[in-house]
């Protein structure tokens, strides 16, 4: 959750549930790493493990530790601003499909060796097409419909038979702040950067924004110093839906805690930047990848306070019990943790030691997420991967049932459960230990992928790639050497099996057939191997499945854009 610092080796800050740092969870792609490991702040006890604990306040914040990236440039050097070597980019129309969703088809994780690159397979849409400058996440709906998250151009469409993007920003509807007592910050205070989305039925978008800078840590500053609500409501999500005569409707996700609504805790403001989306359409829910946790979100919120799923309101019910200062019961209180169509937030935290804090809780920006076929989410973050057993949270527990999130939440996160708390490169010292910022080697997981046998594979933004089992066993790494390991996106081919791996500096694109054999698709992107790749996305499937990539821009030292970004489209074999 805080700061993830840029640099090569995929420095990283971790702070506890009561403040924060700054959620930009994206590193700057010109600088190569700095220090892996740097200290963290903000000590903060793990919630209570009672059932109905006293209500209580938020910990006040501390200060972030704040490093400074290096300098440099990917390792394939700087792209030029011309068209891919490949040819020029196609202004067609992508094909229509259906977005795969739920459990994997079949195929079991190859598919065939040493398959090369098909440059006929590919085309390309950039600004020839309209497109955004930045390209962080593309998606396409059940309609057909393709989806840009285009950072600070917000968000573009290109819709069937379409030669050109359309982009909406705020001015066309889209919210990405919250009003905080009714009232709405101040034009100026505004801020939009959409850097995710997941496409829904035809027509339906799920769009992620960016928070303003210390929107984590806003809310819960020292008594006296004044917060500022346009920082602290900013970011989250929005349910977009394309009406007829081209203008959107948007329903906005206010990730938070209202006050009393989580046992132990009052108001809570944490959860601003969405790093991903994934749409379970099996189970008709939603799931935010976010800076400091995951959140779980209602498909079709409307705006109600209380969420519509009876079941899943049922489920999510607790009990306040008031007592008196002797202890005992005066009076007891239904309360409801499924409001305003989110419930928030789980991260497998662990405690850590160090010369500056003692018994910090780290929790890591969350990035990857996958639904197994039971139900419960595979959940990647920067500091432990855990399987959030939202549907089998039954077992060891007389509380709710399936969909309870305080009773999922606590098998990751209490201390007894330290084994669905996975190290996927693991520290020097375990948990119990509570590992100093020496000992730790953050695994800042980027992306996951769930295969059909129920194999999950990791990737690093600084450590490449990882296998684990499907009880969470790690049994393999790849993709380990200096120029390979800086991994930010991953998808499974349902084609054949094969899994698409995105890099982040200079790497490029890669496909992995069978375990072990890479294929570099670089060959036949041209320049746009030079850029970030930071999503990836598969629609459809067999013949008709298509490989969406986001090429995203290149900035210099000052921040500015030298390089537009672009979409592959791939449908080759």
């Amino acid at each position: 959750r805080g700061r993830w610092w840029a640099g090569l080796s995929g420095a990283a800050l971790w702070v506890g549930c009561g403040g924060g740092g700054t959620p930009d969870t994206r590193p700057a792609v010109e600088d190569p790493p700095v220090d892996e490991n740097p200290s963290v702040g903000d000590e903060e006890p793990p919630p209570p493990e009672e059932e109905n604990p006293p209500p209580v306040g938020e910990p006040d914040a501390g200060t972030p530790d704040s490093g400074t990236p290096d300098s440099g440039t990917p390792d394939s050097g700087t792209p030029d601003s011309g068209t891919p070597d490949s040819g020029t980019p196609d202004s067609g129309t992508p094909d229509s499909g259906t977005p795969d969703s739920g459990t994997p088809d079949g195929g079991g994780g190859g598919g065939g060796n040493n398959v090369p690159p098909d440059a006929n397979g590919w085309r390309f849409l950039g600004a020839a097409q309209g497109a955004p400058r930045e390209v962080l996440g593309v998606t396409e709906d059940e309609g057909g419909n393709l989806w840009v998250a285009g950072g600070e151009d917000g968000l573009c469409l290109l819709k069937p038979n379409a030669s050109t993007f359309k982009c909406y920003t705020m001015a066309d509807g889209l919210k990405p702040w919250a009003p905080w007592k009714g009232k709405d910050p101040a034009p100026e205070k505004r801020y939009l950067k959409v850097i995710s989305v997941a496409g829904g039925p035809a027509g339906t978008v799920w769009v992620g924004y960016q928070g303003r800078d210390n929107c984590e840590s806003e809310f819960y500053k020292a008594p006296g110093e004044l917060e500022d609500p346009a920082i602290y409501k900013s970011g989250d999500a929005d349910r977009v839906e394309l009406q007829d005569d081209g203008t959107l409707k948007v329903q906005h996700y206010d990730i938070h805690s209202p006050a009393h609504s989580v046992p132990g805790y009052g108001h809570r403001e944490k959860l601003c930047t969405v790093n991903r989306i994934v749409w379970d359409k099996q189970r008709d829910s939603l799931w935010f990848a976010s800076n400091h946790g995951l959140a779980w979100g209602e498909p079709n919120y409307a705006g109600a306070e209380t969420c519509s799923n009876p079941e899943i309101r049922a489920a999510n019910e607790w009990v306040y019990i008031q007592k008196d200062a002797a202890g005992n019961e005066i009076g007891r209180e239904t309360r409801q943790r499924c409001k305003f169509g989110v419930m928030e937030h789980v991260h497998p935290a662990i405690l850590m030691g160090d010369d500056t804090s003692e018994d910090s809780r780290l929790a890591g920006d969350v990035w990857g997420v996958a639904v197994r076929p039971d139900g419960d989410v595979w959940m990647g973050t920067h500091i432990r991967t855990s399987r959030f057993k939202i549907m089998t949270n039954l077992e060891g527990h007389t509380v709710g049932g399936p969909w309870n999130f305080e009773a999922a939440r606590k098998q990751t996160e209490e201390k007894k459960h330290v084994k669905n708390r996975i190290d996927v490169w693991p520290d020097l010292v375990g948990e119990a230990d509570k590992p100093t910022g020496a000992q730790r080697i953050d695994d800042l997981i980027s992306d996951l992928v769930l295969m059909p046998d129920g194999t999950v594979w990791l990737s690093s933004f600084a450590r490449g790639l990882a296998k684990m089992d499907s009880t969470g066993v790690v049994t393999a790494r790849h993709l380990a050497a200096e120029h390979e390991r800086f991994v930010s996106s991953l998808e499974r081919d349902p084609l054949d099996g094969s899994l698409w791996i995105g890099h982040r500096w200079g790497g490029g694109l890669m496909r992995m057939h069978t375990e072990g054999d890479f294929v570099s698709h670089n060959s036949v992107l041209g320049n746009l191997a030079g850029l970030p790749v930071w999503d990836i996305q598969v629609v459809g499937s067999g013949e008709n499945r298509k490989v969406l990539v986001a090429f995203d821009a290149f900035r210099d030292k000052t921040g500015n854009i030298t390089h537009r970004g672009a979409i592959g489209i791939y449908t080759g074999k």
